[in-house]
């Protein structure tokens, strides 16, 4: 009875957060479907919802790790079916419907279908659930693009909580705590802090270690500092001790084959941890360090001996993608040495997407072949091999649908493949339906122009665009924020002096949410840079820049951040979100992640917008 009554709590909370009520579902073909063995499932759709051909189950699942599977669906009368084996140790799947290209069809109403798998006793075990929320509040949100409220995934938690008190001394229950701390911050401190007490009287590793990043997440520097001695001085060879060691040897900036080396038999001896991935580890970052030196005796000497030839393509792929400026007008370093890693990259990926055993991988090998295909025809491009960068974007695009800047690039080699002409038929419909891209337009303009095309025609397509784009950026904030009215707020600036949003009312302003230890932020920061400039003079214009994210005491974050500012002498204002309360208010999940607000103070735009925002700048102003 209590396993009957845990599901079907958990399908009536699901069900009480659905906006609109789909009545689809997929069901297994056998009563209680096992892990580790080939299942069937049975689809079936609403009606108000078409199903085409090739459509797929998109199906996400935890098995040492989050992985997302594809697998065709085969239609039966009215229905379609799906066949699905997961691995042994897997207790929850997520599926969704997707077409050919992998665009949503059907995600249950953004809350999944969720489906659980039985031990041979027909057995569902009560941790599966904590499985089950931890794919639908994670991975699968972002595979599935659903949206599961907060309150609701809070009130699946203290149900299963409530029904197995016992989980609570699962390791999972620290992930449970943190997800009650980003929802309802320090009104939540004294049960957190006890939950650590409790960790610390009890014996082993994992408890103490679950105890040090409670203060850690509470920002209580002192007593983080206490318990990671007290667990270093118990567990001199444990998994804290190992962090630690590995830390320490990734900040060493002179890293070379030599130390490297002597680094792996150091742990080696101090851990007794002679696994392929420890080894593998050290090899990568070898390889790595050397890559960037370009020295060809070292790649080709650690290349064979690296075991995961996926991360071997994408350290590959990352060093090419640096060295080719990132887009179409950054500058491009070392062509012919960029172009040669990046085509290892692609070459890497093809070989094991030709030879694979593992087909619990095909859907990520098919990603990192796309992203690593769209590096290698950028260079083909910076190169002026226009044909032949068209064809790889072109087969790109023949894979699935592009984001915005693979969508430029796309056009770019276009024209210069294909002609204007060819370029302006494939960019028109792209902005008509809804695709935001200034750079795009700016190309079908200068098409318009040198064709002596009617410039009445562009305008006309550019007022239909702008407003389909513009209802769609509305649509997507407010079902991520709930309301496209930015939230006030109030935090302290570098010199300690209190900032209020509503303080910059009649100005667009422009938040940066980034943290100093965040490689994608400190990389887009010569472009903000560069925007506060162009903006100095222009009084309806500001930016600010919210750090967050830092598990630091106030004070520390304070002078470490503002010494970062100054190292790097960035003229930015910075805002200390101490408790990331505004990230919260603002739904951020990953940085860097910028807003623009217009002068009456809704949010008109966000994400990332590249090299160039001062065109979403100046829509703002409209």
């Amino acid at each position: 009875m209590i396993k009957s009554f845990t599901l079907h709590s958990i399908l009536a909370l699901l069900s009480s957060f659905t906006f609109a009520q789909n009545k689809g579902s997929i069901t297994p073909k056998e009563a209680f479907p096992k892990a580790g063995m080939e299942n069937v499932f049975i689809y079936q759709p609403s009606t108000n919802i078409l199903i085409p051909d090739k459509a797929k189950a998109s199906v996400v699942y935890i098995n040492k790790g989050y992985f997302n599977k594809t697998v065709p669906l085969v239609k039966n009368g009215n229905s379609y079916s799906f066949s699905f084996k997961a691995p042994a140790s897997t207790e929850a799947i997520v599926t969704g419907i997707v077409d050919e290209s992998g665009a949503n069809i059907d995600n249950n109403s953004n809350i999944g279908y969720l489906n659980y798998l039985y031990e041979n006793s027909n057995k569902q075990l009560p941790a599966s659930n904590i499985s089950a929320i931890s794919l639908l509040t994670g991975y699968a949100t972002y595979i599935l693009k659903l949206n599961i409220p907060a309150d609701s995934a809070l009130n699946w938690y203290n149900t299963i909580y409530k029904l197995h008190p016992a989980l609570k001394k699962e390791t999972s229950y620290y992930d449970y705590l943190s997800f009650l701390y980003f929802i309802k911050r320090d009104t939540v401190k004294q049960q957190l802090l006890a939950y650590a007490k409790q960790s610390l009287s009890e014996k082993g590793e994992t408890r103490w270690r679950n105890a040090m990043n409670i203060y850690r997440l509470l920002k209580m520097e002192d007593q983080q500092k206490a318990t990671e001695q007290k667990i270093l001085s118990a567990y001199p060879g444990g998994e804290v001790a190992k962090e630690n060691f590995m830390s320490k040897y990734y900040s060493d900036t002179a890293k070379t084959e030599a130390s490297s080396l002597l680094a792996m038999r150091n742990y080696i001896s101090r851990f007794k941890d002679s696994s392929a991935l420890a080894l593998n580890t050290f090899y990568s970052v070898i390889f790595s360090t050397y890559l960037q030196k370009e020295d060809w005796n070292i790649i080709h000497k650690y290349e064979p001996i690296i075991d995961d030839k996926v991360e071997l393509a994408g350290i590959y792929n990352n060093v090419a993608w640096n060295l080719s400026g990132g887009g179409l007008s950054g500058d491009v370093r070392d062509l012919d040495f960029a172009k040669a890693i990046s085509k290892r990259s692609v070459d890497i990926i093809q070989y094991l997407m030709n030879n694979a055993t593992n087909h619990d991988q095909d859907d990520l090998l098919v990603n990192r072949y796309i992203g690593f295909t769209d590096t290698y025809a950028l260079l083909l491009y910076k190169q002026g091999r226009y044909d032949s960068a068209f064809y790889y974007q072109d087969a790109i695009l023949q894979r699935g649908p592009m984001g915005v800047e693979g969508m430029e690039r796309y056009a770019a080699y276009a024209e210069k493949s294909r002609g204007a002409i060819f370029a302006k038929q494939f960019i028109e419909p792209q902005l008509l339906k809804g695709v935001n891209s200034p750079t795009m337009q700016s190309q079908l303009l200068s098409i318009y122009k040198r064709n002596n095309l009617p410039i009445y025609e562009y305008d006309k397509i550019m007022d239909t665009a702008n407003l389909i784009a513009k209802e769609k950026t509305v649509a997507l904030i407010k079902a991520q924020l709930g309301s496209d009215v930015a939230k006030d707020f109030t935090l302290k600036d570098l010199q300690g002096e209190e900032v209020s949003l509503s303080s910059f009312k009649s100005k667009v302003v422009v938040l940066d949410f980034w943290a100093t230890w965040c490689g994608p932020c400190r990389a887009s920061f010569p472009a903000m840079q560069e925007a506060i400039i162009k903006y100095k003079d222009d009084k309806e214009v500001a930016f600010l820049f919210i750090d967050v994210f830092e598990n630091k005491e106030p004070k520390k974050m304070q002078a470490e951040t503002a010494q970062f500012i100054n190292d790097n002498k960035y003229n930015f204002q910075v805002l200390l979100d101490t408790k990331d309360k505004v990230a919260g208010d603002y739904k951020v999940n990953a940085i860097p992640a910028k807003f623009i607000i217009n002068k009456d103070g809704k949010i008109v735009s966000m994400g990332e917008f590249g090299n160039d925002i001062s065109t979403a700048i100046e829509a703002a102003r409209k």
